[in-house]
C-alpha cells in the first residue's frame, strides 16, 4: 500500500481481525523480509503460528525464497486478481489515515 509516496506492507489477521501496518522503504526482498519478520515476532510472542498467507501473485517473487525458510505457506490469488481480504483492508486503512489527516 502506498500513502503520500510511502511504501508500507499491510496485513490482517482473519481470526482476529488484527490490522498492522508496517512502513517499508521499498518492496524489494530485504525490507519486505524484516517487515513479515517483525510481524511474525509479535504473532508469536501473542501465541500464535502463521501457517499461511494469502497475496496477491505481485508478491511471489518477493517472497518465496523466504517463507520457505520460515515454515509458511503462500496462498497467491490468481495472475491479475487481487486479495479481496487484502485490498478491504488497505482501503480501511487509508481511510482512517485520510481521517485523521484531515
Amino acid at each position: 500500500m502506498e500513502i503520500e509516496n510511502a511504501k508500507f506492507l499491510t496485513c490482517i489477521d482473519t481470526t482476529v481481525r488484527y490490522r498492522s501496518c508496517i512502513p517499508v522503504q521499498n518492496l524489494k526482498t530485504d525490507p519486505v523480509f524484516e517487515a513479515l519478520d517483525k510481524k511474525f515476532c509479535r504473532y508469536n510472542k501473542a501465541g500464535f503460528q502463521v501457517k499461511i498467507i494469502k497475496c496477491d501473485w505481485a508478491f511471489i517473487p518477493l517472497t518465496d525464497d523466504m517463507l520457505d525458510d520460515m515454515g509458511v505457506t503462500i496462498d497467491p490469488t490468481a495472475a491479475g486478481d487481487h486479495e479481496p481480504t487484502a485490498e478491504r483492508n488497505n482501503r480501511t486503512l487509508k481511510e482512517r489515515v485520510r481521517v485523521a489527516l484531515a
